[in-house]
């Protein structure tokens, strides 16, 4: 049956560094899950087309998960032959597969790989689910299937450079789906060098759950 969700493209302000479950202040980062989650009909097309996939037939493509979602996952499988303490240790690299299609209706399912965000402190929400892409420099790569998406957006009428949120879209589809894009700027302090950039990050709500 096909979930009724709201889904979110954000681009936010993010400090790259090893996540820890939880901080002595309280702050938690969220469990990561594995989920499969099922889009359909015109917010299916509209996804697929800010995503860059060929909405006329099949299509696919792999999005790389940011460093601290990638930790995520590798604290809820456990799969590396060596036990690491901390993504600096070689943590492994993640994908999401986002995947199109056209019939029997137009569909995007997106997997493995989701943030619970009802497991995040604070601000918890439940039916929440989200994954990001790692640091994007402003230097912006053509060659970076992130950087291609955020170079679409960048084309699109209302993006501002000089605000804090460059760009912000919403759609609604008629099964009740709700579709944002919303875009900040992100620095990263990797080798304690401060560069500035993008983050973006997919959120699903799923509503009946």
């Amino acid at each position: 049956m096909i979930e009724m969700m709201a889904i979110r493209i954000v681009t936010a302000v993010f400090l790259v560094g090893t996540v820890l479950a939880v901080s002595v202040y309280g702050a938690r980062f969220p469990n990561a899950v594995e989920k499969r989650i099922l889009i359909s009909g015109e917010a299916a097309i509209s996804i697929a087309g800010i995503l860059g996939l060929n909405t006329s037939g099949p299509s696919s493509i792999s999005l790389q998960l940011g460093r601290n979602d990638a930790w995520a996952v590798y604290l809820l499988k456990q799969d590396h032959e060596i036990r690491l303490w901390n993504d600096n240790e070689g943590s492994p690299t993640r994908y999401n597969k986002v995947e199109f299609s056209t019939t029997p209706v137009p569909s995007l399912i997106i997997s493995p790989y989701w943030l619970d965000l009802a497991t995040r402190l604070p601000e918890s929400k439940l039916g929440y689910y989200s994954f990001g892409s790692p640091f994007i420099s402003d230097e912006l790569d053509p060659n970076g299937p992130w950087t291609q998406i955020l170079l679409r957006l960048m084309r699109e009428p209302g993006w501002n450079a000089d605000a804090k949120q460059p760009f912000n879209r919403c759609f609604t589809s008629m099964k009740e789906i709700d579709l944002c894009v919303d875009v900040f700027h992100m620095k990263d302090y990797t080798n304690n060098i401060e560069r500035n950039g993008f983050r973006i990050e997919i959120e699903a709500h799923i509503k009946n759950e």
